[in-house]
């Protein structure tokens, strides 16, 4: 089989997969971004969480 005729194939499977499961297409129209808070908080989580682990190697490391 050429390249072309794969590449159609497999573009026809992905299209009837999304026709077979429209709660697939309801799911991606649902995805938002996260918020400048979000991301704030996330960022905060994760450095604490960093700095916590740094901190408790070090203690008993000791």
């Amino acid at each position: 089989m050429s390249d072309l005729a794969i590449k159609n194939r497999t573009a026809a499977i992905e299209a009837s997969s999304y026709e077979e499961h429209p709660e697939l297409v309801q799911q991606n129209e649902e995805w938002t971004d996260l918020s400048s808070v979000e991301v704030k908080l996330c960022g905060i989580s994760l450095g604490l969480g960093l700095v916590l682990l740094a901190v408790f190697l070090y203690a008993f490391r000791s």
